[in-house]
């Protein structure tokens, strides 16, 4: 009895390891996910220090006129899109340096132009002077698999020249598990 109870149990456990390899092999071979991707993600801070001494940093809602790439012609926001204070920006998948030009605005303001029917005209203050965010890193391919194809990573991220006050590199590589790269203070 204690033989076939053995027996059993080792057909069990290497039934398990026979299903565990089929499992892991079968996933390596068709799992294509990365987690890199191109997206420099810039969040906007703002530091308040309370009567005790304690700093507290709140992330901070921010409107755009424009924000682009230098060189490019591509436009990532305009004012019509409120930033949840993380702003998503694309690096050049083709080259090791980026430059972000960002045009903030001042103001908002509305003039009512006819009550019937209702004409609202809205008018955006930009600041005179935008602000520029420029990037270096590495870039890197690897191929995957044949059925995958290349997957390309971004390291060795650097804030290369920005015209904010105070920024900081929190992060370094390129991922979709990043929650920022860049915290600018305001």
């Amino acid at each position: 009895m204690n033989e076939q109870k053995s027996r059993s149990i080792r057909s069990i456990f290497w039934g398990i390891v026979f299903l565990s390899g089929l499992i892991f092999f079968s996933c390596a071979n068709e799992d294509c996910i990365s987690i890199f991707n191109n997206h420099l993600l810039v969040e906007f801070i703002r530091a308040d220090t309370l009567e005790s001494g304690e700093i507290i940093l709140e992330p901070v809602d921010t409107v755009f006129h424009e924000v682009t790439a230098i060189g490019n012609d591509s436009v990532f926001y305009t004012p019509d899109t409120l930033i949840r204070s993380i702003l998503t920006l694309p690096v050049d998948p083709a080259g090791e340096r980026t430059s972000f030009r960002l045009e903030m605005l001042d103001s908002i303001t509305y003039d009512t132009l006819s009550l019937d029917p209702i004409e609202i005209d809205t008018n955006y203050h930009v600041n005179p002077t935008p602000h520029i965010i420029t990037v270096t890193y590495r870039r890197r391919q690897r191929i995957i698999s044949e059925d995958c194809g290349v997957e390309i990573t971004y390291t060795n991220v650097k804030v290369d020249e920005s015209t904010f006050q105070t920024i900081n590199l929190v992060e370094d590589k390129l991922s979709r598990l990043n929650e920022a790269n860049i915290e600018v203070f305001f």
